[in-house]
Order: C-alpha cells, then sequence, then structure tokens
C-alpha cells in the first residue's frame, strides 16, 4: 500500500510541476484571458491551422458482421447412407465441385450396376440398327423394322444419358464414370461423394464420420456443411425509430470494428427493412461490403457512421483543441505575435470516425489554433488571472 501511495504522489508531484511551469509564464499575460508562452511552455504545446474541409450529417448506430446469406448455402446429403470419410474442415477453400465427404450409399452401387445394363442394352440396339438398316438397303429388310430399330437405340442412348446423370448426382466424376464404362473399375464402388455446390470456404461441418444420414428425397435430410464467399460480407445495424426516416439506399457507411480500431471500413446501405423490428422499435438497415482479405469475421461487433443529407465544407478542428464551460465551447487562438487568446465558437457535425468538428462561427480557415495542451493553459489562465490584484 505504501509503494501506492508514494506513486500517487509522484504522478501528483509530476502534474502540478507541469501547471507551475505554465504559470510561470502567466506574468506575460497582456489581456484577461490570454498569455504569451515562453519558448519552454511551447515544448508543452501543438498548434495547427484551421483547415476547411467537408461534413455531412452522421446517423451513429451499433451492429455487427455477418455472413453474406446471398452467397452462403447448406450442403445436403442427395441419397440415404453412412458417412464413411470427411474431406474437409471449417475454414478450408473449397472449389465448386471438390468432394466434401465420402458416404456408403446403396444408391451408388445400384447405380453402378445399371450402368452396365443400359451400356449392354445401348450396344445390343446399335447393332440391331446397324444389322436392320444392311437388310433394308438389300430389300431384305421391311422399313418398320429399320425404323423401331433406330427408335430402340434412341431409348437405350437416353437410359444411359440418365444414368450417366444419376452417377453423377451421386458423387462420381466424369473420369470416374467413364473408367466404368470402359471397364476399367468393374467392381461397384458403395461410396459416393458429396460436393460442393460453389466455390467458397468451409463455415461449418455438421456431420461425423459412421453417422447416418438421410437424403433429400427421403424429407429427413439434415445439412451436412454450410459452405460461403467470404469475398463479401454483410454489415447489419439497427438504427433508432427517430432517425428511420433519414436513411435511404445508397447512402455511405463508415464501420469501425474492435479488431482493427485504427481503420475505417467503407461501404453503402444496400437494403432498409420495410418495418422497424417492433420487439426493439429500430429499423434494421444493411451494406454489403468487400472482403477480399477476410479480415472482417461474422458476429464481429462493429459501429456505424451512416452519412446522410448534402456534404457540405465548413471549418474544422480537433475535439482536443476544444474546451468546455458549461453550455459553451471555446478554442485558444495563437495570435500574430505569438500570444494565446480564448475565443468562444459555435459547435456543429461531428465526424465521428477521426474526430474532426465542424465550426460554424467564431473561426475562419488557416487561423491558428492549438490542438494539443489546451488544459495545461486553461489552469495557467485561470489561476494566473486569480493572481492579479
Amino acid at each position: 500500500m505504501s509503494n501506492n501511495l508514494t506513486r500517487t504522489g509522484w504522478l501528483i508531484s509530476v502534474a502540478m510541476a507541469a501547471i507551475l511551469g505554465f504559470l510561470a509564464g502567466t506574468a506575460n499575460a497582456e489581456v484577461a484571458g490570454s498569455f504569451r508562452p515562453t519558448k519552454q511552455q511551447w515544448l508543452n504545446l501543438q498548434a495547427d491551422p484551421v483547415r476547411k474541409m467537408s461534413f455531412r450529417t452522421e446517423i451513429r448506430t451499433e451492429g455487427s458482421i455477418a455472413y453474406n446469406d446471398d452467397a452462403v448455402t447448406q450442403v445436403f446429403s442427395p441419397y440415404t447412407g453412412r458417412v464413411t470419410r470427411i474431406l474437409v474442415e471449417p475454414g478450408a477453400a473449397v472449389k465448386k465441385g471438390q468432394p466434401l465427404a465420402a458416404i456408403a450409399a446403396g444408391e451408388s452401387v445400384q447405380a453402378q450396376s445399371d450402368l452396365q445394363a443400359a451400356l449392354a442394352q445401348q450396344a445390343l440396339a446399335e447393332a440391331n440398327e446397324k444389322r436392320q438398316h444392311a437388310l433394308f438397303l438389300s430389300r431384305s429388310g421391311a422399313l418398320k423394322d429399320w425404323q423401331q430399330s433406330r427408335s430402340d437405340l434412341a431409348v437405350a442412348t437416353a437410359n444411359l444419358k440418365a444414368v450417366r446423370e444419376r452417377l453423377m448426382i451421386l458423387g462420381k466424376s466424369a473420369s470416374e464414370i467413364d473408367a466404368m464404362e470402359k471397364g476399367a473399375n468393374l467392381a461397384a464402388n458403395p461410396d459416393a461423394l458429396v460436393r460442393s455446390p460453389i466455390s467458397g470456404t468451409v463455415i461449418k461441418r455438421q456431420i461425423g464420420p459412421g453417422q447416418n444420414v438421410g437424403s433429400v428425397a427421403s424429407g429427413s435430410a439434415t445439412a451436412l456443411f454450410t459452405v460461403g464467399d467470404l469475398s463479401k460480407v454483410w454489415l447489419v445495424a439497427n438504427v433508432r425509430e427517430v432517425d428511420a426516416g433519414k436513411v435511404e439506399v445508397g447512402e455511405p457507411v463508415e464501420v469501425k470494428v474492435l479488431a482493427f480500431p485504427d481503420r475505417i471500413f467503407r461501404a453503402k446501405i444496400s437494403w432498409v427493412a420495410p418495418a422497424v423490428d417492433p420487439s426493439t422499435r429500430r429499423l434494421p438497415v444493411r451494406a454489403v461490403m468487400e472482403n477480399p482479405e477476410g479480415k472482417l469475421k461474422a458476429e464481429m461487433f462493429a459501429s456505424f457512421s451512416i452519412l446522410v443529407g448534402k456534404e457540405s465544407e465548413s471549418p474544422g478542428v480537433p475535439q482536443s483543441a476544444i474546451v468546455y464551460e458549461g453550455e459553451n465551447a471555446r478554442v485558444y487562438v495563437v495570435n500574430p505575435d505569438g500570444s494565446i487568446s480564448i475565443r468562444k465558437v459555435e459547435l456543429g457535425r461531428t465526424r465521428h470516425q477521426d474526430g474532426m468538428v465542424e465550426i460554424l462561427s467564431g473561426l475562419e480557415g488557416g487561423e491558428k489554433i492549438v490542438t494539443s495542451g489546451t488544459l495545461f493553459i486553461d489552469r495557467a489562465i485561470t489561476l494566473g488571472m486569480n493572481q492579479k490584484p
């Protein structure tokens, strides 16, 4: 405890020494509310010219980062079976058509068997069509027999195409189907692959090895994976009812997240809800944000500044330059002769992302003001004025 008291006393001594350093220069004060700092005092101050800058009315609110529902899909199994292999994990980048899991499915075995039957049927139909065509040309066969053989060949070809498509639905690739047709792999493989329908990132895995899954057709299907394109994310916010009438699609949004406090993300409002949420009495709004680096993660807390109305230029100063006294605001102006004087100003809009405040009256662009060290000046002037006879 004694160490804490010693440290506290040391901090108080440092603060008092800084203020007393300013008091040493108050003897140079020429008029009430102004003084001329010494060279030593200027080392603790910073002065910058007032610049004109753009201001726009801001609606401040909070929200979060969310997945882009337009680019996120759940992956279901097209057949019933048992999970034999998990081929990807959450966070993995996948391409459209890439296998995600393997499932032992009786439908896969049946489809492979049907392929062999369809191949045999087509071969027989082709041979019969050629024979009937030759007989017709030699006037040994009837036209109707050749026409029937052509119809049988068309049916066999259609059946083969249907079986091929069924195998592709069951996760077999075109090269695997070609190998089956050429007899390179006549033994039926019960594993059917579940493939990603889109390119993106595996967001969630909802199955495990050995788990039985149902097909979409059975009505008992559950999602196996969730895959999404995270190159764009949604910024979801809720605007107060009093500000609901000011927000429109297309208005700029500036967003900050806790993970990157020094970075401003910019987007535009892409959707405004048609009604206020009755449970929160707020209006949901949304913006789409480019996220090529993947830095913005779903469920991150975000602070929003929605820029509404027309943009206009006015003198602006940093918040650190403003000293408040009740409802009044003032700044310290550096005069041409090097003295500093107090001036009352009227404040307007605030740019919350960089802390700049609009000055409606009291300052002009180009005037020089103190932007750092205002607290010491305020104490020095006040104490100096109290010491006057």
